[in-house]
């Protein structure tokens, strides 16, 4: 059987999971819940606080912010270019463009995008990362002007 690579959101849980990292879930909504998680799974987490827990959807998500520096290894994996939004998050990653990203609650985060998969992207200001839930962003605005074709002035000249 192959082995089964861990994805980012995985990653990131298992990380603050395992050190016990308090943490702020922001919910799509507005909603600020803080705690500890103690469990997940494709669908949920489980949120600890004061003894009590309580269970929160990822759909609800749209971004969690560890409560202090989080270290994690990311391996870098072959590129993603099969469609425009991997493309997109591959040249910001690569060359380290910070970001303005509008989420579709009117909440505005900033920084720079470290690692992504089809769910998440992880965002990195200062020495903090946030994860932030892609079902949760309706924008993401590049800090300076990008290239991403190779010709992409001469085919936007052509289309006139």
């Amino acid at each position: 059987m192959a082995e089964r690579s861990q994805n980012l959101q995985d990653l990131f849980l298992n990380t603050v999971r395992k050190k016990k990292i308090s943490l702020t879930i922001f919910l799509i909504n507005g909603v600020k819940l803080t705690g500890v998680i103690t469990s997940f799974d494709n669908f949920c987490v489980l949120l600890r606080r004061d003894g009590h827990s309580q269970l929160v959807y990822k759909h609800a998500i749209s971004t969690i912010m560890p409560g202090q520096p989080l270290e994690l290894k990311i391996e870098e994996g072959p590129d993603r270019s099969q469609n425009l939004q991997d493309l997109f998050l591959s040249t910001v990653r690569k060359k380290n463009i910070a970001l303005t990203i509008f989420l579709i609650n009117g909440v505005k985060l900033t920084g720079v995008v470290t690692a992504f998969d089809n769910f998440c992207e992880l965002l990195r200001r200062d020495d903090h990362a946030q994860l932030v839930y892609k079902h949760a962003i309706s924008t993401i605005m590049p800090g300076q002007p990008m290239q991403m074709f190779e010709n992409e002035e001469g085919a936007a000249r052509e289309a006139s």
